[in-house]
């Protein structure tokens, strides 16, 4: 992965009347390796804030009223400063790679609440979340600069603290039971698609051996991982082919294809049309409806 991908956005909106509900502050993705990384929550100087934080690779630490939390793969924290906390890298962790969003108002106050009332403030999140994939679309459309209104960001940041409602009241009765090891792994594939990866860098991923990485995936997922990662960039070049006008061949590039003929290929084999058929009849294609070796 390539340090252009990691970076930061400042949300900086002037109507206060829509910024009181609820509103985005920052977005970001970074990965950290130095031992001098820490940030306290009674010395920061962005009050008000609610930060919710999520570990895609390596861990990190989290203090919380006196509590230290690891925080691995698939984990995730949220804080409200000013408040005790205290989240750093550990001597025993060689890096921590994490997607953050941070967020104000009223109901990100609410929502912060709720939250700690009901959990330990570091919660597991299955890779297919909801919440998980908003973080990076969230980053995306910052980047994109398309965020470009109070409107738009306030509506970000609403249907977020919605998902992260729903999410922690249904986590103890939905989420799959998934191995920290398969979880990096679908986190790893999520997040890098748009690179040339393949089965053998989701197992290097997952800290296992190709041939047990395989075996513990399938079991989990009821995919292989080429199944699953297929998946993942058939998903996104239909949401491009829908929503862009990039052309085939820059969008088989954008999903991790060497080409327009090797996308072709595989999105016929997936769902029957050729990408070109799918753009013009707008075709939706269901996540759930997985390729078969």
């Amino acid at each position: 992965m390539s340090d252009s991908q990691y970076g930061a956005v400042a949300f900086r909106f002037k109507e206060e009347s829509i910024n009181h509900l609820a509103q985005l502050w920052s977005v970001g993705w970074d990965l950290q390796s130095s031992p001098i990384y820490s940030w306290s929550g009674t010395e920061r100087k962005d009050l008000g804030k609610v930060i919710f934080q999520v570990t895609l690779s390596g861990y990190g630490e989290i203090q919380i009223d006196g509590r230290t939390h690891r925080v691995q793969p698939g984990q995730a924290f949220i804080v409200k400063s000013p408040s005790d906390y205290r989240y750093y890298l550990p001597e025993t962790s060689e890096k921590w790679e994490f997607m953050y969003v941070t967020l104000f108002g009223k109901e990100a106050d609410r929502c912060f609440e709720h939250i700690k009332e009901k959990t330990n403030q570091v919660i597991r999140f299955h890779p297919e979340s909801v919440p998980v994939k908003l973080v990076k679309q969230i980053y995306d459309e910052a980047n994109s600069k398309n965020i470009t209104s109070a409107y738009k960001g306030s509506s970000l940041a609403y249907q977020f603290i919605m998902e992260l409602y729903e999410y922690v009241s249904a986590m103890d009765r939905e989420m799959e039971d998934w191995p920290e090891s398969i979880v990096s792994a679908v986190l790893f594939a999520r997040h890098s698609y748009h690179n040339p990866i393949g089965p053998d860098e989701m197992a290097d991923a997952s800290g296992l051996s190709r041939y047990h990485f395989t075996r513990i995936f399938k079991k989990n997922t009821g995919l292989t991982p080429i199944q699953y990662l297929t998946n993942i960039r058939i998903a996104k070049a239909l949401e491009l082919l829908s929503h862009t006008k990039y052309t085939i061949e820059e969008i088989a590039v954008l999903v991790g294809y060497t080409n327009a003929n090797y996308l072709n290929k595989v999105c016929r084999k997936v769902t029957g049309k050729s990408p070109g058929q799918l753009r013009k009849e707008k075709a939706g294609w269901q996540q759930d409806k997985f390729i078969q070796e």
